[in-house]
């Protein structure tokens, strides 16, 4: 029983590893080399704070 909760442990932890690598390569690769933000709610909200027609 013992061995079985030692690999389920390695297991998770090795799940969660790969999650946070793959959301890291995500975000530099696509997150940040976008040079202008032209979608999401933000920019809706910002667009209409500067006076602009909300899209």
């Amino acid at each position: 029983m013992d061995d079985a909760r030692k690999k389920l442990r390695v297991c998770l932890i090795c799940v969660v590893m790969a999650a946070v690598i793959v959301g890291f390569a995500y975000y530099f690769n696509d997150v940040r080399t976008r040079s202008t933000m032209d979608e999401g709610t933000l920019v809706r909200h910002y667009i209409t704070l500067r006076g602009g027609e909300q899209a």
